[in-house]
């Protein structure tokens, strides 16, 4: 419950609730914490994630732990043979998290990672266009995230995303990850780093504030991916996700995306109880435990993004 996330556990909580779920109980490694967030969200508080999983024999755990405590936690729950949803990244470096995802591959352990951009309306939709032949040719990917500033972290008694060590990184990890796996994802095939840069001139941290990187795939497929926390207030958001192609250009928008043709543009609405991001992440793992199905994502997705971002900051410190 370290994990910037748990402050906003009761949304995790209603989804949980609305597909049958019922929160038993909670862990973190500061006791405190995990008796506060007991008491505004309910269940039993645990010092010890191990001693939880024991006791309460869960069916299923919404890992939301500190980067560098997750390997700890990841590795105890593929013992435990217990169904787990992880927060990215897993680790606090590239090396840590392929480890790890060579760990539940070999244990054919039920572990999934929440990219929840690919339930979006605009995901789903460039895959049908591509299933259908009507996509065509992508040029680029263009994925921008800036977000409010670090001040949040703190007051979600998460300061341990500012320090390097504990975190592993900035704004790239935390949130360039998620366009990484969509470049990954949409794509199907594996991008290499073509340039990188990182700033950390708002805030004058040790972890970078501000990410700009630019992919390429194999066939030639170039993806921007755009992250900073230098939104100016504290709530606003300046997102932008795109792709285009040889024949048509798909941007996101609020409740659906936009299809523009050359004789013009079709609005694809989300439709009615449409889950998307997060809440279509909960429902997706939850239905799938439900039915004994294997997870949405792979372990490979995770190491494979998490990878991408270690060698763009190889290639930002180069430049």
């Amino acid at each position: 419950m370290g994990h910037y996330h748990a402050a906003f556990a009761p949304v995790y909580l209603d989804l949980i609730k609305q597909h049958g779920g019922e929160l038993v109980a909670v862990a973190d490694s500061d006791l405190g914490l995990a008796e506060d967030r007991a008491r505004r969200f309910g269940g039993l508080a645990y010092g010890d994630f191990r001693r939880m999983v024991a006791e309460e024999r869960p069916d299923f755990v919404l890992g939301l732990g500190r980067h560098y405590e997750m390997p700890e936690i990841f590795r105890g729950l593929v013992d435990a043979g217990v169904p787990f949803l992880m927060e990215k990244p897993w680790g606090a470096d590239a090396a840590t998290v392929q480890a790890l995802a060579r760990l539940a591959e070999e244990r054919g352990a039920w572990v999934a990672t929440p990219f929840s951009f690919r339930y979006t309306r605009w995901a789903e939709t460039a895959l049908e266009l591509q299933s259908r032949g009507e996509l065509g040719r992508i040029s680029h990917l263009r994925f921008r995230m800036i977000r409010p500033g670090v001040q949040r972290y703190r007051d979600q008694d998460s300061a341990w995303m500012l320090s390097k060590r504990e975190a592993g990184g900035g704004v790239l990890l935390n949130l360039g990850v998620h366009g990484f796996d969509l470049c990954r994802w949409l794509t199907d095939e594996e991008p290499e780093i073509v340039s990188a840069v990182t700033s950390n001139a708002v805030f004058g941290l040790e972890v970078e504030d501000y990410a700009a990187v630019t992919l390429r795939t194999p066939s030639g497929v170039v993806c921007h991916v755009e992250v900073g926390y230098t939104y100016p207030t504290a709530t606003g958001r300046d997102d932008e996700r795109v792709i285009a192609t040889d024949r048509l250009l798909l941007r996101d928008g609020e409740h659906g995306c936009t299809i523009v043709r050359p004789d013009g543009e079709t609005f694809v609405a989300e439709p009615e109880g449409y889950a998307s991001q997060w809440s279509g992440v909960i429902a997706d793992c939850l239905e799938r435990v439900r039915k004994g199905e294997p997870p949405p994502t792979t372990p490979q997705d995770a190491s494979r993004a998490v990878s991408l971002v270690f060698r763009a900051y190889a290639a930002a410190a180069a430049s």
